[in-house]
């Protein structure tokens, strides 16, 4: 059964996430929840690149949302790094959410 966090707790947990390193991020959410999933990684969404996880336990669903950047210059190259500007917490959907089996009505 999952556990419903409410709406202050859900805006605290995305204020620590968006003061962590990326890494140290991802490495949070996951001991969050033993059922973490790994939806998207670095999918390219308007001018941000998403991060995905889905916490079913917690009823939640994380975005870690990162930009792109440009470094360097055209005569040593130019390379791409990405810069973790915040995290988006939110409850999942209720048409993404896990249907009951049966068998748990049954035992009612």
């Amino acid at each position: 059964m999952p556990v419903i966090m409410g709406q202050h707790e859900i805006e605290d947990l995305a204020r620590r996430l968006a003061k962590m390193r990326f890494n140290r991020a991802k490495w949070y959410i996951r001991n969050l929840d033993p059922k973490c999933r790994l939806d998207i990684f670095r999918v390219f969404v308007g001018n941000e690149w998403h991060t995905r996880y889905t916490l079913p336990t917690l009823n939640l669903r994380i975005t870690l949302v990162e930009k792109r950047e440009a470094v360097g210059n055209d005569k040593r190259g130019i390379k791409t790094r990405f810069r973790y500007v915040e995290a988006r917490v939110e409850p999942i959907p209720e048409h993404l959410q896990p249907k009951p089996r049966e068998e748990e009505f049954l035992l009612t």
